[in-house]
């Protein structure tokens, strides 16, 4: 016997997996979630996508990411390439690093809108589990260059630190 539950469980698949220290050169947009120009967030994604070969040290040039987190006034976002050094870091880029952590990680490949939601999903795994959303962490988006464009549909790793 099936439940709605599990069915979409196994459908987005989640994860508890510990991340090592994370290296990110990229660029970053701020946008508030009042009166906040939501259009920049694609221009500052086009920027990165033509300047993304000045990056170096890149570790997987086959997959970009986008580091997020927010408040509830704004939110900072950020495109960026895995790097093993931060020391050649871009005239406008920003080179950071991101603490070993433990993530919940999704799997979301499927339909854009998203159905079912991977952020809903990730929320109802905390609560089902006791967990925490630990919200001095950033939430890792994992995207395959390779998925990029496809009309209607998004393929996707999700990171959400937890406590």
């Amino acid at each position: 016997m099936s439940s709605q539950s599990e069915v979409i469980k196994q459908a987005i698949p989640i994860s508890r997996q510990e991340l090592p220290e994370l290296l990110f050169i990229g660029m970053i947009v701020n946008v508030t979630f009042k009166h906040g120009d939501f259009s920049r967030i694609g221009e500052v994604k086009e920027a990165f996508l033509r300047r993304r070969a000045e990056i170096q040290n890149v570790i997987d040039p086959d997959c970009f990411y986008a580091p997020w987190y927010s408040c509830e006034v704004m939110f900072t976002y950020f495109y960026c390439m895995q790097v093993s050094s931060l020391e050649h870091v871009p005239e406008g880029m920003m080179g950071f690093s991101v603490p070993a952590h433990m993530y919940l990680k999704v799997e979301y490949d499927g339909v854009s809108p998203w159905e079912p939601d991977p952020y809903g999903e990730l929320q109802r795994y905390r609560d089902e589990h006791g967990l925490k959303e630990d919200p001095r962490g950033m939430v890792i988006e994992k995207y395959a260059f390779a998925n990029e464009g496809r009309e209607g549909r998004i393929t996707i790793d999700i990171f959400a630190p937890i406590e």
